[in-house]
C-alpha cells in the first residue's frame, strides 16, 4: 500500500506516492545477546519484541525455527516472548533464535544470541565409587591415604567443589580442596579395625549450595606394636603349708594383643620367689612348689609377693623351650601366694602366775593392773581357743576377752561389788582352752583386797515429818534422829550436825534430839524443812531431812478492808438492786478464817435489805422499791458483821451508808400530734404561716407561731417536714419532752425557662449511615412542675441529614448520604453541626436563652483503596551498589481516616529471590544486598499497598528495576594452569594451545584481549589479541631451553581506570628430538693403573661430558656407566675401580647397562694405558663391546 508525502523538493502542490517501508526491530539484545537463566520457570516471560514501522501500521511479532519454537513463544500482539520448555545450561549453553516482526506487507527477520545463565541446579557427583582402602595401623600422622575425586558440571562457585566429611572423624582428616584424605591421629588396629566415613561434596554457591554424599571404607591392618597382657587376673592365691612338691600352684596365661598375628610368649619369675620355692615353666606357665614350706618360718608368715614377666620372643612366632633370647615386647605382673596353716600349736600365757592387790572400792568393771597375754602362733581358725577361770569366789570377776585369735592380751575385771568386810582375798585359776584336749595353757590368779572407809552414815528415814501447834513452848524435845554406818571402828561411829543451823530449832550432835528454841507463829511461818548431817569417823556424811510442820490457832479476828462504806439506788427500782459491797480478810488459816457477813441493824426498811456473797464480796442489794419521799432526808445507815470460823469465834462490824435518789416522771403533750399547711412559692419573708399550736398540760398554756425567714423556691425545695419539740424543766436523764409534726407543702407557678444540660454535646456516628441511625439524644431541663415544666425540641435552622423526636430530643439521620469525605464545604458543615432550640408549654411560654448545637464527628469508614501516585515503577540502579542503598521510594495515599487511611506497602512474596527490603511506611526500597547484574538483570517487584482497616482494601502495582553493569567481574580462565608438550621439531605458527577465559560482565567490559607478560623474553610465542590462541612465532631448541614458563593476561575493555584483568600460566616442555651427537670435552683420556690396587681407588677424572644423561633422549644410569670394572659417581664422573681383576679377566667386562645411542658405536671413545706391567689397553675393547 503505498501512501501520499510531501514533495522533499518543497515543490507546492506536488505530491509523490512512496513504497512501504519494513518495520525495524529497537531490540537491544539483537545487536548484543540475550541472558536466560536456566531456571527460568516455564510460562515465565523472557523479552518483550519492540519494533517501530515508519507508516505506523500495527505490528506482528514471531519466531521461527524449530528448535526456537520448542522453546520459546510471541504473543504476535505486544511482542512478549515466553518461555515454552526448560532451559539446561549444562545440556545446552546458548542458542541462535530467530524473531521476525511483520506489517503484513514485509516481514523482517533477526536472529537474538541467547545466553542460556548458569544456576547452580546439580549436584557435585563422584568418580571411581566404590571408595575402599586399607592401610596398616601405624600410618604416619600427616601422611596422605586417599584422595576422592568429584566435579560439577555448573560454573562459577557453583561447580567449585568443596569436600569434608558429614560426622567429623578424630582420626582423619580431608583436604576442603583437593579432596586428599591424610591421618591425623595414631591408629590402632585393635582399637578400631575398620572405619565407615561419609564424605560431603558440596558446591560453593553462595545462594543455594548443592551437596552429594559418598561412603569410604578404611580397613587398618595389624602391625606388630602391642605388648602382650595377661589374662584370667589376678592370680593371688593360697596354698597350705604342707603340700608336696612339684604341687601346681597356678596356671600364668597371657596372650599377644596383635590379634591379626599374635606371637608366642614366654613366662618368668623376675622376683618375690624366696630360696626359689617356687619354680615357672616358661612356655606352658604352669607355677608348681619347688621346696618345702613352712608357715611358721617368718620368713614365708607373710606370704609370697611374687613378681612375673612375660614377653615375646623376638624372630619367631612360636616360643620353643630352647629360645630363650631377649623380648621385644614384656609386661609384668605381681600377685601374692599366702600359706594356709595347719593347727600344731597349743595356747601359751606369758606367765605361770600372777598376783596383785586391789582396793575394796574397785568398781564393777574396773580391770586389774595385771599384764597377761595369751598367744596361739597358728592361723586362722586353727588359732582360736577359748580363755576362762575357775575356782572359790571366780564369780566376783570377768575375764575379757574369752574367744581369741592368735594373740590377745587378757584382761581380768570386777564382776560382784567387792567388800573387805566379806572376802578379803581371792585366788583361782586360768585357763586357755583349744578344741584339741592336748592343747590348753594354765596359770595362777591372786588377789589380795585393801580395806577403805565405803559406808556412809545412812538415816532411818530418808525424811522426818512432825506438826506442832504454833502456841508450843520452847524447850520442847521434838524429835530424835537415827542414823548407822556399816563400817567398823572410827569409820563406823555417827555424830548429827544441821546443814544450816536455824533460829527455832538445836540438835544434840552424839544423841541426835531436835530441841525447840524460839516460839513458833503460824501466820508468819507456817512450814520449816530442816537439813541434817550425819557423818561417820572417816568423814564420809550423808544428808536428812525434817519437815516441821505448824499448826493454826485461831488468834486473829477478822479485819475490814475500809473503815465504812457508801452506796446509793433510784428510788421506784423494780428489780433486786445491789447497793454496796463490803469484804473482810482473816490471817487465820482454814476453818478460822471462812468468814460470814450479817446486817445486824438499819436506821430505817431493814427488811429491805438482803446481803449475799459474790465472788468473795458481802453484795448489799435492795429487795423491794423505795419511795424518796418515805425516806428521812434520802439517807439510810447499815450496820454489817464479820464473824470467823475459829472456835471460839471472833468478828467485826462496818457501818455503810445508802443514798436514795429523786426521779423526774411527766412529759408536756401538744393539742394534737401532727399539722398540714400548703403556701404558694411566692410568699414574701416573713410571713404567717397561719396556724397556731398549743402544747402543754398544766393551766400554763405557751402558743407557737410559725413564720418563713427567707424567700421560698419550689423547684429549690417542694416541701418542709418540721419537728416541733417541747421541753420541760428536768434535768438530765430525767427531762420529759413532747413532740408534734408540721407539714408545709409550696405550690409551684412558671418562673423558670428550660436549662441544657450537659452541653456542648459531642457524638460520633459511621458515614454513609442508613435512615432512622441513632444519632444522640439531647436533653433540656425545666425544674418548674406539669405544662410549666414540659419541653418542646426542635432544630433551627432545619438540617437535611437529620430529624429530631420534639419531646424525648433523640436526633436521627434522615437518610440523606452522609460522605466524610465529601468536597461540598456547606454539606460538611451540616453533616458535623446540628443547631437545636428548646421551649416549655407554661404560661407564659418560656424559652431557653440559647440554642445548643450537637457536634457530629463523622467516623470513617473503609470505602477508598490505596491510590500509587508516581506510576511506572521503573528504576535503573548500577550494579555492586552497597547494601543499604536508597534505590526507589513509592509514593502512594488513600483518602480514608485513622487506620483506614494508614497504609503499608510490602512486597509480594513467592518472589524466587529477593535482595530488596520495602520500608512499609516510608515506601523507600533499599538493596538488602550487593546487586549482581551477572547474577539478576532485571527484577521484577511487585508491590502491594494495603490500608489498616478491619476489612483492609488493597492496590498493586509492579517495580521494574533493571541493574545496569558495572565492570566488577574479573576475566577467569579455566584452567588457570595449561600444560603443553611440544617436541622441539614443531614449525612456527603452531598452535600450543587455546585459551579459554570469561568475563561475566556485558558489553565492553566482557570484551577480552590476551597478552603474554612474562617469560617470552625472547619471543618465541605469541597470543592472538582476540582468540587467546597461543602459538609459536619460531622454531624451538630444546637444547637452548627445554621449557617455558608463559604469564598470559587477559584484560578486559571495561573504562579507563577500572579495567581488570585476569591470569593464567602455560607451562611448556619442549620435547627431545634425536638431533645432536654427546660429545667429550676432551679427544681422549688416558691413565694407568696397578692391578693390584684397592677397591676404590680412583683412576680417572672425567670432566663434564656433554649429553651425558640424555643419549637417545634417555638417562644414564651414573652408578652403572661401566659395570664391574669402572664407575661414574657424581658430578664430576669420577671412575672408580670396582673389584680385583686380573689382566686376564678384563676382556669380560660389558657395558650392556649402558643405554646407547641408536646412532652407529663411535658415539663414545675413550682410551685407557698402563703405566707399568701389567696393563691393558681396554679402549678397542670397550669400542667393540659397544657396537
Amino acid at each position: 500500500m503505498g501512501m501520499l508525502k510531501s514533495n522533499p523538493d518543497g515543490c507546492a502542490g506536488d505530491v509523490v506516492e512512496c513504497s512501504n517501508q519494513p518495520p525495524r526491530f529497537l531490540n537491544y539484545f539483537f545487536s548484543t545477546y540475550l541472558l536466560i537463566y536456566e531456571d527460568m520457570p516455564i510460562g515465565s516471560s523472557v523479552a518483550q519484541l519492540k519494533a517501530n514501522d515508519p507508516e505506523g501500521e500495527p505490528l506482528v511479532y514471531g519466531v521461527s525455527g524449530e528448535e526456537a519454537m520448542r522453546y520459546f513463544s510471541v504473543n504476535q500482539d505486544t511482542g512478549v516472548v515466553w518461555l515454552r520448555q526448560q532451559l539446561d545450561r549444562e545440556t545446552k549453553s546458548e542458542m541462535q533464535v530467530e524473531f521476525y516482526v511483520s506489517d503484513i506487507q514485509e516481514v523482517v527477520k533477526d536472529t537474538v544470541n541467547i545466553q542460556i545463565g548458569d544456576v547452580n541446579d546439580n549436584s557435585p557427583t563422584f568418580h571411581g565409587q566404590p571408595y575402599s582402602i586399607h592401610i596398616p595401623e601405624n600410618t604416619a600422622m600427616g601422611k596422605s591415604v586417599f584422595m576422592v575425586n568429584a566435579t560439577d558440571p555448573d560454573q562459577g562457585t557453583g561447580g567449585s567443589v568443596l569436600f569434608s566429611f558429614q560426622q567429623p572423624s578424630p582420626f582423619f582428616a580431608i583436604d576442603g580442596a583437593r579432596g586428599t584424605v591424610t591421618v591425623v591421629r595414631p591408629l590402632d588396629y585393635e582399637a578400631t579395625s575398620a572405619y565407615q566415613l561419609t564424605v560431603n561434596a558440596t558446591d560453593q554457591d553462595k545462594l543455594r549450595p548443592l551437596s552429594r554424599l559418598a561412603n569410604l571404607a578404611i580397613t587398618i591392618t595389624d602391625v606388630q606394636d602391642m605388648d602382650p597382657i595377661f589374662t584370667n587376673l589376678p592370680y593371688s592365691t593360697n596354698i597350705e603349708e604342707d603340700v608336696p612338691l612339684g604341687y601346681e600352684v597356678r596356671k600364668i596365661t597371657a596372650i599377644d594383643q596383635d590379634l591379626g598375628r599374635p606371637r608366642g610368649i614366654g613366662y618368668t619369675i623376675i622376683s618375690g620367689n624366696t630360696n626359689s620355692v617356687f619354680a615357672l615353666d616358661y612356655i606352658s606357665g604352669s607355677l608348681t612348689v619347688n621346696g618345702q614350706v613352712d608357715r611358721e618360718n617368718p620368713l614365708y608368715s607373710a606370704g609370697f609377693t611374687l613378681t612375673v614377666k612375660c614377653n615375646t620372643p623376638s624372630g619367631s612366632h612360636r616360643v620353643r623351650e630352647d629360645d630363650r633370647s631377649p623380648s621385644d615386647a614384656t609386661v609384668m605382673t605381681t600377685f601374692t601366694i599366702l600359706l594356709i596353716d595347719k593347727n600344731d600349736n597349743a595356747p601359751k600365757f606369758n606367765g605361770s602366775e600372777y598376783r596383785v592387790h586391789i582396793t575394796e572400792l574397785a568398781q564393777v568393771g574396773f580391770a586389774l593392773p595385771l599384764f597377761i597375754q595369751a598367744e596361739d602362733k597358728d592361723e586362722g581358725v586353727n588359732s582360736m581357743f577359748q580363755v576362762f577361770l575357775t575356782g572359790n569366789n571366780s564369780e566376783y570377776f570377768t575375764i575379757s576377752p574369752t574367744a581369741v585369735q592368735g594373740r590377745a592380751d587378757i584382761r581380768i575385771r570386777v564382776a560382784i561389788p567387792l567388800d573387805f568386810e566379806h572376802i578379803r582375798s581371792f585366788s583361782f585359776s586360768l585357763y586357755a582352752n583349744e578344741s584339741m584336749s592336748d592343747h590348753v595353757g594354765f596359770a595362777r590368779v591372786f588377789i589380795e583386797l585393801i580395806n577403805e572407809n565405803d559406808n556412809r552414815p545412812i538415816f532411818s528415814k530418808p525424811l522426818y515429818n512432825i506438826s506442832l501447834p504454833e502456841n508450843t513452848p520452847p524447850g520442847t524435845s521434838l524429835l530424835r534422829l537415827l542414823a548407822t554406818d556399816g563400817d567398823a571402828g572410827t569409820f563406823g561411829s555417827v555424830r548429827y550436825y544441821f546443814s544450816d543451823e536455824p533460829d527455832q530449832f538445836s540438835l544434840d550432835e552424839e544423841t541426835g534430839w531436835v530441841i525447840l528454841r524460839a516460839s513458833l507463829d503460824y501466820e508468819l511461818m507456817r512450814r520449816f524443812t530442816l537439813t541434817v548431817l550425819a557423818r561417820d569417823g572417816g568423814g564420809e556424811e550423808t544428808t536428812g531431812r525434817i519437815r516441821v510442820n505448824v499448826l493454826d490457832v485461831n488468834d486473829n479476828a477478822p479485819l475490814f478492808q475500809k473503815e465504812a462504806y457508801v452506796g446509793s439506788l433510784r428510788e421506784n427500782e423494780q428489780a433486786v438492786q445491789p447497793v454496796a459491797r463490803v469484804r473482810a480478810t482473816d490471817e487465820d488459816s482454814p476453818p478460822n478464817n471462812f468468814l460470814t457477813y450479817t446486817i445486824t441493824s438499819a436506821s430505817v426498811f431493814l427488811d429491805f435489805f438482803s446481803i449475799t456473797m459474790v465472788e468473795g464480796y458481802a453484795v448489799i442489794s435492795v429487795t423491794r422499791p423505795l419511795d424518796y419521799e418515805q425516806v428521812p432526808k434520802g439517807m439510810i445507815y447499815l450496820t454489817v458483821m464479820a464473824k470467823d470460823g475459829g472456835n471460839p469465834a471472833l468478828n467485826s462490824t462496818v457501818s455503810v451508808t445508802v443514798e436514795v435518789i429523786d426521779e423526774n416522771d411527766n412529759p408536756p403533750e401538744f393539742s394534737k400530734p401532727s399539722y398540714i399547711v400548703k403556701i404558694p412559692e411566692n410568699i414574701i419573708a416573713g410571713a404567717l404561716v397561719d396556724q397556731r399550736i398549743l402544747f402543754g398540760s398544766d393551766s400554763m398554756c405557751v402558743s407557737g407561731e410559725i413564720t418563713t425567714t427567707a424567700l421560698l423556691d419550689r423547684e429549690q425545695k417542694s416541701e418542709y417536714i418540721l419537728i416541733v419539740r417541747a421541753v420541760d424543766g428536768g434535768v438530765g436523764p430525767q427531762q420529759k419532752t413532747g413532740i408534734a409534726t408540721v407539714n408545709i407543702t409550696i405550690l409551684d407557678i412558671n418562673d423558670n425557662a428550660p436549662v441544657w444540660r450537659d452541653e456542648p454535646y459531642h457524638t460520633n456516628v459511621v458515614e454513609m449511615s442508613p435512615i432512622n441511625t441513632d444519632v444522640i439524644s439531647v436533653l433540656a431541663v425545666d425544674p418548674d412542675n406539669r405544662e410549666n415544666g414540659t419541653v418542646v425540641y426542635s432544630i433551627s435552622p432545619e438540617n437535611p441529614f437529620y430529624t429530631i423526636n420534639s419531646s424525648t430530643g433523640k436526633i436521627r439521620t434522615s437518610g440523606l448520604t452522609l460522605d466524610r469525605e465529601s468536597s461540598d464545604p456547606k454539606d460538611a458543615v451540616l453533616m458535623r453541626t446540628i443547631i437545636i432550640s428548646a421551649v416549655d408549654r407554661g404560661t407564659p411560654q418560656l424559652r431557653a436563652s440559647a440554642s445548643t448545637t450537637v457536634f457530629v464527628n463523622l467516623l470513617d469508614l473503609n470505602d477508598n483503596d490505596p491510590t500509587f501516585l508516581n506510576l511506572p515503577f521503573v528504576a535503573e540502579v548500577p550494579e555492586g551498589l552497597s547494601t543499604g542503598s536508597s534505590v526507589f521510594r513509592v509514593q502512594v495515599e488513600d483518602p480514608d481516616e485513622d487506620k483506614n487511611g494508614l497504609i503499608t506497602m510490602a512486597l509480594q512474596m513467592g518472589m524466587p529471590r529477593l535482595d530488596f527490603y520495602l520500608n512499609t511506611t516510608t515506601g523507600i526500597l533499599t538493596s538488602t544486598a550487593v546487586l549482581d547484574r551477572e547474577q539478576i538483570g532485571q527484577y521484577h517487584l511487585r508491590i502491594i499497598a494495603y490500608d489498616a482497616g478491619k476489612f483492609p482494601r488493597t492496590s498493586t502495582s509492579t517495580l521494574t528495576i533493571t541493574v545496569l553493569d558495572v565492570n566488577d567481574e574479573t576475566p577467569t580462565f579455566n584452567p588457570r594452569v595449561y600444560n603443553v608438550s611440544l617436541k622441539e621439531s614443531v614449525p612456527r605458527d603452531h598452535i600450543v594451545t587455546r585459551l579459554s577465559c570469561s568475563d561475566n560482565d556485558a558489553g565492553l567490559n566482557a570484551e577480552l584481549s590476551y597478552f603474554i607478560t612474562g617469560g617470552n623474553q625472547d619471543g618465541k610465542f605469541s597470543v592472538g589479541f582476540r582468540d587467546g590462541v597461543v602459538r609459536t612465532v619460531v622454531g624451538l631448541d630444546r637444547e637452548t631451553q627445554a621449557a617455558y614458563t608463559l604469564v598470559v593476561e587477559a584484560i578486559d575493555n571495561g573504562p579507563a581506570g577500572s579495567r581488570r584483568t585476569g591470569t593464567a600460566t602455560v607451562f611448556v616442555e619442549v620435547q627431545d628430538v634425536n638431533d645432536n651427537r654427546p660429545i667429550f670435552l676432551q679427544n681422549s683420556y688416558e691413565t694407568s693403573i696397578l692391578e693390584s690396587v684397592p677397591r676404590g681407588t680412583s683412576i680417572l677424572q672425567v670432566d663434564r661430558v656433554y649429553d651425558i644423561r640424555t643419549i637417545g633422549g634417555d638417562d644414564v644410569d651414573e652408578q652403572h656407566f661401566v659395570p664391574g670394572l669402572l664407575n661414574v659417581i657424581g658430578e664430576n664422573e669420577k671412575l672408580f675401580l670396582k673389584r680385583y681383576y686380573f689382566f686376564t679377566e678384563l676382556l669380560l667386562y660389558s657395558l650392556e647397562k649402558l643405554k646407547c645411542n641408536q646412532i652407529r658405536p663411535n658415539l663414545i671413545e675413550g682410551r685407557f694405558d698402563e703405566a707399568s706391567n701389567p696393563y691393558c689397553e681396554i679402549c678397542n675393547r670397550i669400542e667393540s663391546l659397544w657396537d
